[in-house]
């Protein structure tokens, strides 16, 4: 009897070790699954169009600088493209991913198969700078207010904030469109041709600068806005599916980057936005850093607030638009369930 029980004893230790390590090698494919979904990149070589020189993007430009996309597989090409540009280059099939802020949600009212796959930033994150004579936006009522172009991020930004204050934009404030940017905006209140304007980071400097009133960080008010999304054309994205993986991952980890690591985040902008004064690389950095997301979600209410923005007459489709028509968020979803985000640190705040 001792004899048998010492070889059933045996057996049963060699079964529990085979079984332990079972257990280890399901644990290690686990773990490392949490890096790998998504497979070799069908199309290496990616053309990506920005549509502005904006700290917006920055990680987007950390992404590129610190390697990231060559790390997931990707030679990518970024271009410097204005927005209806990029939109025809996506249609065209000569830029593979467009990162923007609502610049997809017109064309795919009109027809056209695009869509986000993921956003950064769904709030807009500007700042409304009046005359030295200003000190309050309630003041603005029967002025004049400098923005960029119609229906645009800045100005849709700015008549929302007014809003919120009680005033009515284009009965109690009117407008001034420009379209040399926020320079141009910041010149317009300087000459006097507009009581106040909108006015992105660094250029925010200048203002203060030059004497002008901060009357407002709508940055602060949470707007709803797709101020940094990117998407493509179904098609691409149906046919490369592992290389809309490989983006999404090298974004990921760049927003990670640019806020664990400010320095190598204004390099980037150095780069991109051809400067290297330090002030600017922080008021850059500062503007934006703050509003990167750690969830790359499209949201619903973000989309729809979008829609809402469009002027009905000339968007008759928006009412009635589903929200959820316009974005694709089964990789994120994915890459949020196989623990990819967690692995690189990108976790949501609690």
């Amino acid at each position: 009897m001792r004899v048998k029980h010492s070889v059933f004893s045996k057996r049963r230790r060699g079964w529990l070790f085979i079984l332990a390590g079972l257990a280890v090698v399901l644990r290690s494919s686990m773990d490392s699954g949490a890096t790998e979904i998504g497979g070799k990149p069908e199309k290496a070589e990616i053309t990506i169009a920005y549509v502005s020189p904006s700290a917006a993007f920055t990680p987007l430009f950390v992404a590129a600088e610190a390697g990231l996309f060559a790390k997931y597989g990707l030679k990518a090409k970024l271009q410097f493209l204005n927005t209806t540009v990029s939109v025809k280059g996506l249609l065209a099939e000569e830029v593979d991913f467009c990162v923007d802020g609502p610049a997809l949600i017109t064309p795919r009212l009109g027809g056209a198969r695009v869509k986000y796959f993921g956003a950064y930033m769904q709030q807009f994150a500007f700042q409304i700078w009046g005359a030295k004579e200003i000190t309050k936006l309630e003041q603005l009522k029967g002025k004049t207010v400098a923005v960029f172009t119609p229906r645009g991020a800045i100005d849709i930004s700015t008549r929302e904030t007014l809003k919120k204050y009680g005033l009515i934009p284009d009965s109690d404030v009117k407008f001034t469109y420009v379209q040399q940017g926020t320079p141009a905006i910041l010149s317009g209140v300087l000459t006097g041709n507009a009581s106040a304007g909108t006015l992105s980071a660094p250029i925010t400097l200048e203002a203060q600068k030059a004497g002008l009133n901060l009357l407002v960080d709508i940055g602060g008010l949470k707007i709803p806005g797709l101020q940094g999304a990117y998407g493509a054309t179904e098609k691409f994205i149906g046919n490369n599916p592992n290389t809309t993986y490989a983006f999404s991952k090298a974004m990921a980890e760049g927003i990670v980057l640019a806020k664990t690591e400010s320095a190598v985040a204004k390099r980037a902008i150095g780069k991109y936005l051809k400067v290297d004064d330090p002030k600017i690389l922080d008021a850059s950095y500062d503007g934006y850093a703050p509003y990167w997301e750690m969830n790359l979600l499209v949201r619903d209410q973000v989309i729809r607030a979008e829609l809402d923005y469009l002027d009905e007459k000339e968007f008759s489709k928006a009412k009635n638009a589903n929200p959820r028509e316009f974005s694709d968020n089964s990789f994120v979803e994915n890459l949020e369930r196989s623990g990819f985000f967690k692995s690189i640190g990108f976790v949501k705040a609690q």
